[in-house]
């Protein structure tokens, strides 16, 4: 689709400013889901920025999930979070943990080969939060949003969509209930060590670690979350 007419093409602007625009354009539907964005050079020369500018925008955008990117195929209109079939209610806490040890170990896997450096310092900053999380409800929020982090760095949009989809059961309360019943201080040393093997194994870029930590760590919940 071509650009879109703007009363600040070829004005100077920041890469916060450009951000802006483009988001604004993004929630506006200018592109559809799936639909390639302008390449780098063609947004710089309609804005009237550097090509550097355009990628910092960019990379702000991929963390907030509106785009993803593929070497060699260009950037692309991410689906939204709440896009996925909104029926969590039917899915069962222990279903879920079930699809994500299907799921999970494959999507780090993907983020390993795809993950950009902003991708790796957005699942740095979520690490320092379950760091500091100083009770269950502030962990369990850092938590999600590092396995987020996983999914966003994947640039996959259908990865991400059904990684949020199973996400979102765990805003209910029955998964909050299971997860509390299991919550002591050795538990939660043994989640922040896997929690760091992973982000690790994808800065060194090694998939088969990345993928056997997020194996363990599935295991590891659904064990203490339905064991009797």
């Amino acid at each position: 689709m071509p650009l879109p007419d703007s009363d600040i093409v070829k004005d100077r602007m920041g890469a916060t400013a450009l951000r802006d625009t483009l988001e604004r354009d993004l929630l506006a539907d200018r592109w559809g889901i799936g639909e390639k964005l302008p390449t780098e050079r063609e947004l710089g020369a309609h804005y009237g920025v550097a090509r550097n500018t355009v990628r910092r925008a960019l990379d702000a955008l991929e963390q907030q999930g509106l785009i993803h990117r593929h070497v060699g195929r260009g950037t692309f209109r991410s689906m939204p979070a709440g896009s996925a079939p909104a029926n969590d209610e039917s899915l069962s806490p222990s279903d879920v943990v079930e699809c994500r040890l299907i799921l999970e170990p494959e999507m780090i896997s993907l983020a390993v080969a795809r993950a950009t450096q902003a991708d790796i310092a957005r699942m740095a900053e979520c690490l320092r939060g379950t760091d500091e999380a100083p009770d269950l409800a502030r962990f369990e929020h850092w938590d999600a949003e590092l396995h987020d982090a996983f999914a966003l760095g994947t640039h996959n949009a259908a990865v991400i969509a059904m990684s949020r989809s199973l996400a979102r059961v765990r805003e209910r309360t029955d998964w909050g209930q299971l997860k509390a019943r299991g919550n002591t201080v050795e538990r939660r040393a043994i989640l922040q060590e896997q929690h760091h093997a992973m982000v690790n194994a994808v800065r060194q870029r090694d998939r088969s670690s990345a993928r056997q930590v997020m194996r363990d760590h599935i295991l590891f919940v659904q064990g203490y979350m339905f064991s009797d």
